[in-house]
Formats: structure tokens, sequence, C-alpha cells
């Protein structure tokens, strides 16, 4: 006893949050699964002022879904509690360690948690939000543990069924691993977040997760009843939504007889595509009217699901389940040209800062700052849920998100696109838009009206010599501020410099006949066909003139908005043909 005692005080535990944590490639730990030990690990968690936790589940192995294990870590301690043993863990949350927990990616975590025990932590750290947050490529527990420590983790047990008993060493040490190494790397991972002053910004993101964990656990709760609607059941009919019921319910009851986990019984694609092809039976439905049948579903096992679905479609029509009614869509006036200009300001602005681009704002988030809807800027912040130094962030950024008004502005930045796109880049729109051009209905056949592009224009030269070759190509010259087109069938020799310094044809005799199309050149075009040219306005007074011809707007994504400013005489397209990766 005395003995004992010495030690205990000449290396005493550590219980601080500060510690750099215990790095042990093959650590011990402490099975929790009986009143003793439990009783032993709240001692010492009634001391520690933090500790660190990880969760598993066995959603894919039964049909009720268990927190089976619950790996908890206070710097040389490593528990792995058994939740499934009969002990009243309700000690355990009022723990004083309890209040600061570190988890790696919790969402799953906290809805176990909350599921199983009514359990909230008061506060958390998330390592992988904190990798996000100082720019990690891979953010994942393996990857992480691997930059920090050059320890591989063995991920063989991640599909392991944690009902089972007892655990194996090969499962105790995949556990207990999930924990060890989280109070290091977050004690890493905070000196490097207080060097780029971003400590505050994962403080909040925790609390927010915190936030989001609990109403999603409220909104699941409400969802229950109607689980069986799957997501691409919305604009089911009547019967549809009779048979898909019936359909999930048969498969609910058959994994709760045999305790496995639903989709295992059938995938939910399955009896998607069974309720669509079922209710177009006529008669009784037999196997011919359901989608290529899983091996799984044979024998017994199939009739009984034929008659429970031939039993619902035979039940009174008043029985069926009715679409549920759509809410009314909030009005929104998204402005597309603002949001590209957002979109731009917050990749720039992720691609300084090293981070992902997801963390300034999401897609949904965007829509929200475009949405002229939404009031002022501090308004469309409090919309989108921004967090503060999201806020401070954007108030910054959108001080820059100013459009080009008029032509001229407009030009200028298509132009500055244009020259920033890489030479890749280029290539790869230049050759996805050849390949849409040779498949395109409007021109595979008759005289087809192009131009030789600029170096601001997409690289349609192929295009033209297959279509001078077969003896369809037009091409303008300008001429006394006036353009007409001309047969070419020499690409190379029936071509000179014209006026503007673009390649046009020589004395040709000017073409007299209906071309099939226009393939048009410009500098911006709108989503809608509206376009603005170089400004002399050669095609919008030719093409006046030719009513009824396919005119095909050819462009960059990078000259594209969502629609633009015109003038009476400006001519519109009947579609833009644009390049895209």
């Amino acid at each position: 006893m005395f003995f004992s005692s010495l030690l205990h005080k000449l290396f005493p535990p550590k219980f601080e949050e500060e510690a750099l944590g215990f790095i042990d490639t093959n650590p011990e730990y402490i099975l929790v699964d009986n009143k003793n030990s439990f009783k032993k690990m709240l001692a010492i968690l009634n001391q520690a002022s933090a500790c660190v936790m990880d969760t598993e589940a066995d959603s894919m192995h039964h049909y009720q879904e268990k927190l089976s294990l619950i790996q908890i870590s206070v710097g040389k301690y490593h528990w792995l509690l058994d939740p499934l043993c009969g002990l009243n863990l309700k000690p355990l949350w009022k723990c004083k360690a309890m209040k600061q927990i570190t988890f790696h990616a919790c969402d799953y975590d906290l809805r176990l948690l909350a599921r199983f025990h009514k359990f909230h932590p008061k506060k958390i750290y998330d390592t992988s939000i904190a990798a996000k947050l100082l720019g990690e490529k891979q953010t994942g527990l393996a990857a992480l543990v691997e930059k920090y420590f050059k320890i591989k983790l063995d991920k063989e047990n991640q599909r392991a069924d944690w009902t089972k008993r007892p655990l194996s060493p090969e499962m105790c040490c995949y556990a207990v691993l999930d924990t060890i190494y989280l109070d290091a790397m977050r004690e890493s991972q905070c000196e490097k977040l207080r060097k780029l002053g971003r400590i505050e910004w994962l403080q909040e993101s925790c609390e927010s997760l915190l936030k989001k964990s609990k109403t999603n656990q409220s909104d699941g709760e409400n969802c229950q009843k109607e689980s069986w609607r799957l997501k691409g059941s919305n604009a089911f009919k009547p019967l549809e939504l009779q048979l898909l019921r019936a359909a999930w319910q048969w498969r609910d009851q058959e994994a709760e007889k045999r305790d496995l986990a639903s989709y295992r019984i059938l995938s939910p694609y399955f009896i998607l595509g069974v309720a669509k092809t079922a209710a177009k039976a006529r008669g009784k439905i037999d196997e011919r009217n359901l989608p290529k049948i899983p091996r799984n579903l044979r024998g017994k096992l199939l009739q009984s699901f034929l008659a429970k679905l031939n039993a619902a479609a035979t039940a009174p029509e008043s029985e069926f389940p009715n679409p549920i009614p759509r809410k009314a869509t909030p009005r929104t006036a998204i402005n597309e040209d603002l949001r590209e200009k957002l979109r731009e300001l917050r990749n720039e602005e992720a691609m300084q800062l090293k981070i992902d681009s997801g963390l300034l704002a999401k897609q949904n988030q965007l829509n929200v700052l475009a949405d002229e809807l939404n009031g002022n800027w501090e308004e469309k912040f409090e919309v989108a849920e921004f967090m503060n130094w999201q806020r401070e962030i954007w108030r910054v950024l959108v001080t820059k998100a100013v459009l080009p008004k008029n032509a001229a502005e407009l030009r200028t930045w298509a132009k500055e696109r244009i020259l920033g796109m890489s030479e890749e880049s280029k290539a790869k729109e230049n050759e996805n838009l050849l390949l849409a051009l040779s498949k395109h209905p409007a021109l595979q056949n008759g005289y087809i009206a192009a131009f030789y592009p600029t170096k601001f224009e997409p690289q349609i030269i192929p295009l033209l010599k297959q279509l001078a070759h077969e003896g369809r190509l037009l091409l303008p010259r300008t001429l006394n501020k006036k353009m007409e087109f001309a047969l070419v069938q020499n690409f190379e020799e029936d071509l000179q410099a014209g006026t503007f310094g673009i390649m046009e044809p020589k004395r040709l005799p000017a073409f007299e006949g209906v071309p099939a199309a226009f393939l048009v050149p410009g500098v911006v075009f709108g989503k809608d066909g509206t376009r603005i040219g170089h400004g002399a306005g050669y095609y919008d007074r030719f093409l006046a003139t030719s009513k009824g011809i396919p005119k095909l707007g050819i462009a960059y994504s990078a000259q594209i908005r969502s629609s633009l400013p015109q003038n009476a005489t400006d001519v519109r397209m009947n579609e833009v043909v644009r390049a895209t990766v």
C-alpha cells in the first residue's frame, strides 16, 4: 500500500488538457464492462477537466442501430466502455471531464450520444474541423495521424460488428487508436491555429456544430413516421406511393425478423423502382412487373414480397397515401452574375487563406447572398447563417462585388477573364466545344456561315477546315462598313488578312444563297442569347436580315453572363454554345 502510494506521488496521472497526450503505438487499455471498472473510471473522469471520446455503432449489421462502444481517453488512461453490458451510464455524463470533449469528425458521434443517452456536451473540439481550417488536404483520422506522428493506422476493423462480445484484441486495439492521438494532435493544431489567428474560427465552428446537432436530432425524430417516403418519391402518384410504402414495410419486417440492416434486405433504389414499375401492371403483379430482381429475393421470399404488393395494390384507394403538398417555394431574385462574382471572390480568398472554399460559403449561402430580396448585406449574412468569423471576411469581400454595368465594362471584364484562363483550360474547353458542335443538329447539312477566331475567341479552326473540305464553309469579310460571306473551299489558299487583321476570304464571289446556320462570335454572351460584340455592329446589321436561320453564339465559359443590356438593334442568339471543362 505504501509502495503504491509512493508511486502515485512520483508518477501522478496526467489530467490537464494542455498535456501533449500519451503517444504509444501499442497502448494499454482498460475494458469497462462492470460496476467496479466503471467506478474506477468515473473517479478519474471526475478529476479531469477534459477528455477525448469516440464511439462505435452497428448500423451496418443489425436492424436496430445501437451505440456499441464508447472510447474515452484522459492522459495515459484509455478506456473502452461497453454500453451494452447493462451499466447505468447516467453518472458518466455528469463527470467533470464531460464538460469539454475532443472528437474527430463528431457529427455522427453527437447524434448517437444524443439519441441513446440524451447527452449533449457543453463544449467540443473537433480535430477534423481544425484540420480543415488549417488547410489540410486530407482530414481523415488515418491521414492526420500519419502526417503528425508518422504512424499508419490499420483500418481493417472499420466496418466490424461492434456488438460482438467478447471484443477481439484486434478490435480493441483498433478502437483505442481512435482516441489516443487526439490530445497531442489538438495541441499541435491549436498552436498552428493561434499563429494563423484562427483559434476563434475553430471555437465558433465547433459551437455551431453542437447547435446544429441538437436541431438535427429534433428534426429527425419528427420524420420517423414518414421514413418510408424515400428520397426521389416526392413526385410519385398515390398508387406508386402505396406500393412504395408496402415494399418498405415488407423490407422493414424482414430486416427486423432477421436482425439485419434494412439495406441488406433490399436497396432503397430497388424498392423505388418496384413502386414505379409495379404501378404499371394491369392486373396481378408478378415478377415480370419488377425491376431486375436481386439474388437474395427468390423463392418464398419473392412470393411473400409479391403478395404484399398485390394486397397493397388492391386495397381501397381511400387508403392510398397522398403526395406531400409541396411547400410554397420562397420567392427569390437571385442575380446569377452577382453570384458568379461572389463565387470568384470566395475562391480567390480561399486560395489566399489556403483552405477549402466551402468553409467560407457553401452554394446555398452564395444563393442567399446573391438574392436581391434578402435586404442589405448584414441581413443576408443573417439569413445565410454565417458565423462571426465568416462575416468578418465577407464584409471585406462584398465591397469588391462590383459588377460591370455597360458594354465597355463588360468587354473589359470578359477579356480579362479570357486572358486569365490557363492554356490547359482553354485547350480542354476548345476540345469539348468542337465535340458539341460536331454533333449539333443545325450543322449537319447545308452551308454554315462561321467566323475565323481571334485570340479571344474559341479556336474552332478544325471545324472550319472540315466544313471547307465538305464544301460547306462560309466566312465573312468586311468592306465599306458592310459584311458579306463567301464560300471557302481551300482553307489554306482562299484566305488573307483583312481590315482588322482577321483572316477573311480573298476576292471570291459573295455568297448569295441561304446558310443553314450562323456561328456567331462575340465578346460577352448572356445565357438568354443576348450578345455584345466588338462594337462595330457588323453582325447585328447582317443578322437582322437573316430571320428564321439558327444563330449559335460560340463562347468560352468565361464569356458568359446571366443576361446583358441590349439595344433595339441588337440581335439575340437562338442558342449560346459554350465550351465547358
